[in-house]
This record gives structure tokens, sequence and C-alpha cells, in this order.
């Protein structure tokens, strides 16, 4: 058997055992934050006593793929079908009778893209609770496109879960989605993991002395305007008052264009690609503070545990963000790159009034977000009454 394959040999029902079968279908094994959030929340349900699976829609590699192995969580390949428009729109009589032998009691979806692509065979196959969480509706608001055919396939769903409650007025007003099949569930961070006490000892590994360190978290790709964020950031140098750094974890197709930037500047040596990282806690713990530059977001997850360590932040007033940074950070506009140069300077030019706002936000976000109210409102939604016994490692 291929590693892309791996079933359970024996499928049972939920009324076999006492241990209920969950499926999480995430977008896609690349390190995004919907994934390592639909990831995190497998293996809580698992810790939790409910046999829990893994799969993708896009592709069956990439680095969580990995950790799913680490966390002894099966990946299920379910074999999307692509060559044929029905077979591309979930209307798949394979994928039907896949997720009939897996006998699941409930599958979780990120993202309505998902929904879309196997939603219509949990329906046939009779999976008795089809839940799906949508992380941002920018694309939906810009596009009648993709509102139309959220329209068409947000009723396969027995329960939508959006992560802010800006999210609940448009879904509510434009798509007409009921109250009664929605709700907000924030995503949960593991306040006890995101912390900053070794803090010198990350900055000693990374080179950085006393310079002010910048740091960006995420995918290289268009909708982080990353190499704005560069760019900005070059400019702002003659006018900052210490030396400063600007570390990029993160890769993607946007990755030649952040080069691009720094090539040939001649503070382009302040600039640091640190590329994908498996664990980001060791990284954020050496900045000063994080930044981010988002044309578009949801609630972006390396922003809260940013948060939560005490990490003030910079980012542009987008999606969910506002609400989380309001006085507890610097709020940019996405049109306005002197927003961003005022706030970078600001920043490290003021690192007292930094780190009163960076413990505004730890405050904050370990009193709202902590992961253990999370899981159970989603094993409310899930229809999982099972309680969490915590024994495995933290997912990182």
């Amino acid at each position: 058997m291929s590693q892309s394959t791996l079933l359970p040999q024996s499928p049972t029902t939920a009324a076999d055992t006492d241990r209920p079968r969950v499926l999480e279908v995430l977008f896609s094994f690349q390190t995004g934050g919907s994934e390592v959030v639909g990831l995190e929340l497998a293996r809580e349900l698992a810790l939790g006593g409910v046999d829990v699976m893994c799969t993708s829609v896009t592709d069956m590699s990439g680095p969580l793929r990995e950790r799913c192995a680490g966390l002894g969580i099966p990946v299920i390949d379910l074999g999307f079908p692509a060559r044929q428009i029905l077979h591309r729109n979930g209307f798949s009589a394979s994928l039907t009778r896949r997720l009939k032998e897996l006998r699941l009691s409930a599958i979780h979806l990120q993202h309505f893209y998902t929904l879309h692509k196997v939603g219509l065979a949990a329906r046939i196959a009779r999976v008795p609770r089809i839940v799906v969480t949508e992380h941002s509706d920018t694309r939906y608001r810009e596009d009648r496109g993709l509102r139309l055919r959220l329209h068409l396939t947000w009723r396969l769903a027995h329960h939508i879960t959006v992560i802010h409650e800006e999210m609940t007025s448009f879904l509510r007003n434009e798509i007409h989605i009921p109250t009664s099949r929605l709700s907000v569930i924030p995503n949960g961070i593991d306040v006890d993991h995101w912390h900053r006490r070794d803090r010198e000892i990350r900055r000693t590994q990374l080179g950085i002395a006393s310079e002010f360190v910048f740091m960006f978290v995420g995918r290289l790709q268009p909708i982080k305007n990353v190499p704005r964020l560069i760019r900005v950031f070059l400019w702002a140098q003659d006018s900052l008052t210490r030396p400063a750094k600007l570390f990029i974890v993160g890769d993607g197709p946007e990755l030649a264009a952040c080069k691009a930037e720094i090539a040939g500047h001649p503070m382009g040596q302040s600039v640091t690609f640190l590329g994908e990282q498996s664990d980001i806690r060791r990284f954020l713990a050496a900045a000063d503070v994080l930044v981010l530059n988002s044309i578009s977001e949801g609630v972006p997850r390396a922003l809260l545990e940013a948060m939560c360590m005490g990490l003030p932040a910079i980012s542009t007033g987008v999606g969910g963000i506002p609400a989380l940074l309001r006085d507890r950070g610097w709020l940019t506009d996405v049109g306005d790159p002197e927003s961003l140069r005022a706030a970078l300077l600001e920043a490290a030019g003021n690192p007292e009034n930094a780190a009163m706002l960076g413990g505004r936000g730890q405050a904050f976000v370990s009193r709202e977000y902590d992961y253990r109210e999370v899981l159970g409102r989603y094993r409310d939604v899930l229809g999982l009454k099972v309680l969490p016994v915590r024994t495995a490692a933290k997912l990182g």
C-alpha cells in the first residue's frame, strides 16, 4: 500500500465502539493558518478519545502530513477525482463510497471550498454531522461567482462556524444563512505553550545582539503583501533611532519577489529569510514586534500566537484584526505605506510602549482564546460528548 492511501484496516461504526470517528478535511498539508488550526483540533480531539483522521482536498504531501504521522493521526487519501467537471464539483460515486467505508460520526472541513468538494458526497454517504469552518469571507464579498456557489452549497453543512463575529453579518444578510446554523468559534491557543522565556537563547542562535527585531511569519503569497513590507522597512531604515532587522519566516511563490527588494540595496543585509519552519515559537521568542502587511485576512494564527507570548504587533486593519489589536498594537492601512512606516518607527523608537501593548495583548488572548473552551465548543457542534485526556506532545 502506498503512503498516500493509508486507510483504517477495519472500519467500524460509532455504535461498534465508544470512540467516535471524525475526518478532518484540510485545504492542503502546507503550513498555513487554517491547516494548523485543523491539525491542532484533530490532535486535541484524539487526546479526548476520538478516532481522528486527516485528509487534504488539493494535495497529499507537505510538512503537516509528516506532523500527522508524528501525532499518530492516520492520513486518508480520498482520491479526489479531478478529470471530469462533475467530479470536480463534488459529484463522485467513488468519493461517496470511500466516505461510507469510513463509517464516520462527523466530518469537519476547513473552508467552504472543501465543502464544495466533499459536502454532496458526505450527504449522500449519510455522514451524521457535517461542519465547515470558514476563516475569511473576503473572496466571497468580491467575487460574484463564488457567492453564487456558496448560495448553492452552504446547505450541505449541518453547521457553519466562523472565526470572528464580523463574518456572521455577511453570511446572514448576503448568503441568507440562518443564525441557527452559524456559530462563532475563534481559533484557540495553548497559552502554556506560547511563551518567550527562552528569549535570550533564541536571539543568540539567530545572531541578534542589540538590534530591534521585526518578525514576519506566514506564507509568501500575494495576499500577504510581503514585498511591500520589505520595501517600507528598508525605506524606514534612515529614520530609525537604533539598528533594526527584519526576519521573514515562511516560503511561497512570492519568495523571489521578496528577495528582489533587497538585491543591491545598501541596507539589504538587514533583511533575513529563514524559510518555512515547523516551530515558529522559537523565532517569535527572539523578536521585538510581529509585523503583518496583508491585503486580506481572517484572524491570522501567527498574530494570536505572538500576542499570547506578549509580543506586540503591527498589522493592517483587515478582517478580524482590528478587534484583536485596537489598543493592543498598531493598525495600518492597506493602501498607505506611510502608515506602516510610521508604525515601524514608533515601535522601535518607544520600546516601553511596545512592551505595554504586548502585555495588554497577552492578557486579552489568554482570556478570550484559551483552546480548552474552544475545544469544548467544537465538540458540541460536531456532536461529540467526549472529555479531553491530554497526554501527547504539543504540535509546535
